[in-house]
């Protein structure tokens, strides 16, 4: 989740894991609280190239977790 504040765009806390900021590189590579979500879409090991390339897993993903809403 994002929160926009005056043209600058700051990340909150990721809300499955609270460990760090939110962010699409957090979420696709490094969260544990989206881990089995990220395994089912993007595969165990997922590199950012990997993600990146992998639309359908990128969308399966981020609209599980409600960012297409």
């Amino acid at each position: 989740m994002f929160i926009h504040t005056k043209n600058c765009i700051v990340a909150a806390q990721a809300l499955a894991c609270m460990e760090t900021d939110e962010t699409p590189i957090h979420v696709m590579l490094q969260c544990n609280g989206v881990a089995e979500q990220r395994a089912a879409h993007l595969g165990f090991s997922a590199k950012l190239h990997k993600a990146l390339g992998d639309l359908g897993g990128l969308q399966g993903i981020w609209s599980e977790l409600g960012w297409l809403e």
